[in-house]
């Protein structure tokens, strides 16, 4: 018996944290990026500390989609202006929350 040709083990994927911090004192947005070590319990920290801490914002995405869209990620996280990007997602904020209130807001108008 020969090898399956094309056969992917199946492996965890591996993701990048993007911290988005307002410095208060220098008034300018720190872009940091964790690359190594993402685990559930490193993400789920991560949600306490933004809790303990709203000025700093947390967002997962694909270590492959970053090292193809890295820099794009970086902007759009600094801009705050990731609406409609399915690639990066944020720490500790209830998805299903937003958008129901997103579609009562719809429903109103």
């Amino acid at each position: 018996m020969g090898k399956i040709k094309g056969k992917k083990k199946n492996k965890r994927p591996e993701y990048v944290v993007i911290c988005r911090e307002f410095n208060r004192a220098a008034a300018r947005i720190e872009i940091s990026v964790i690359d190594s070590g993402v685990t559930d319990h490193l993400m789920n920290n991560l949600i306490k500390m933004h809790i303990k801490d709203p000025h700093k914002r947390y967002f997962l995405t694909l270590k492959k989609d970053y090292q193809v869209y890295g820099a794009l990620f970086r902007k759009q996280v600094e801009t705050m202006s990731i609406k409609n990007n399915k690639r990066i997602v944020e720490l500790g904020v209830d998805l299903e929350e937003q958008e129901r209130n997103k579609e009562d807001g719809e429903n109103k108008n």
